[in-house]
């Protein structure tokens, strides 16, 4: 559990530097260092009768030690290349999960809900959708230890046509940028490729631009490479550029209230997306640069004019 909160702290979290590898290096030697500082307590509560200490002792350097810090290193660097696997998990004993009561009955049907993700702190949408619209029937809503909302809306009472009215007009309304990536989900639904040969400005979640192509990682988990310039991606205001070569799809983040240039990615496309980008290398490529964080601001401040045609947009195939 120790290793798991200095993992979380130190790397997760960057609490001394954006520098991936400089934060490997400070989480590695952190970790190593109060281990053995405990087991070295133990030791010497255990065994008073040695004189020194027993951890610098040369008996124990060259016998007990190599069956103790192998295992603890290994596990270090374990924790590091895969997070989620851990033995205990700090986090989840500080996790509680509260249900509202509904106020509607359920019906004698099996409804096919369809899940959103609604961040309750985000830079463009900080109070709680009050009037998400009559017509949506809500199942109850989890709060989680992080302050994630997550909702589902059950549109199985209406038709496609008046669901997907009913999501079109909370983006019109509200700038809603969720509802409108649903729409668009569903509208495009089965045409992520057309005739091989292009793909939707939709499609794309994250950007990677290389001298004459460009690499995508799209909604659905795949990847491909389009043939594109720098100029056509600069002009599409739904791509913001954030590192030296990435661009990202704002439709698939959110910002945390509290970390304004922070990106946080839908994370049901998250799933999708972890075979090409594990959790460390998808955050590095989302971490916006200092000198181009300006960028999101420019995006909050477009957003009530922005054109939902422009992420039907194509892009052809490299």
């Amino acid at each position: 559990m120790l290793i798991s909160y200095m993992h979380t702290a130190l790397v997760a979290r960057q609490r001394f530097s954006r520098n991936a590898k400089l934060n490997f290096i400070i989480y590695l030697l952190y970790s190593s260092c109060v281990i053995l500082a405990i087991h070295g307590v133990v030791l010497e509560v255990l065994l008073p009768d040695r004189p020194g200490l027993i951890l610098l002792s040369r008996w124990y350097l060259t016998t007990d030690f190599w069956f103790f810090f192998p295992i603890v290193a290994a596990y270090i660097l374990f924790v590091h290349r895969f997070p989620k696997w851990v033995l205990l998990d700090w986090q989840s004993f500080g996790r509680v999960t509260i249900h509202l009561p509904e106020s509607k009955p359920q019906l004698d049907r099996h409804p096919a809900p369809l899940l959103l993700e609604i961040g309750t702190g985000t830079c463009e949408n900080q109070d709680v959708r009050e009037h998400a619209t009559d017509q949506l029937e809500k199942s109850p809503r989890q709060l989680s230890w992080d302050n994630v909302q997550t909702t589902e809306m059950d549109l199985s009472s209406l038709t496609k046509a008046e669901s997907q009215a009913t999501l079109l007009s909370l983006w019109e309304r509200d700038r809603d940028r969720l509802a409108l990536m649903v729409y668009l989900l569903r509208k495009w639904e089965g045409e992520g490729l057309i005739d091989s040969n292009t793909i939707k400005c939709l499609h794309a979640v994250i950007i990677y631009k290389e001298q004459r192509t460009a690499d995508v990682y799209m909604h659905d988990g795949k990847f491909c490479r389009i043939d594109v310039t720098t100029k056509e991606l600069q002009e599409n205001p739904w791509l913001v550029k954030i590192r030296a070569r990435v661009y990202v799809n704002m439709l698939y983040f959110r910002v945390p209230v509290n970390l304004p240039n922070k990106l946080e990615l839908n994370a049901e496309i998250k799933e999708k997306l972890e075979r090409w980008l594990p959790e460390d290398k998808l955050k590095r490529l989302i971490t916006p640069s200092r000198d181009l964080s300006k960028n999101l601001k420019d995006f909050w401040g477009i957003l009530k004019s922005l054109d939902e045609t422009k992420l039907e947009e194509e892009f052809n195939l490299a």
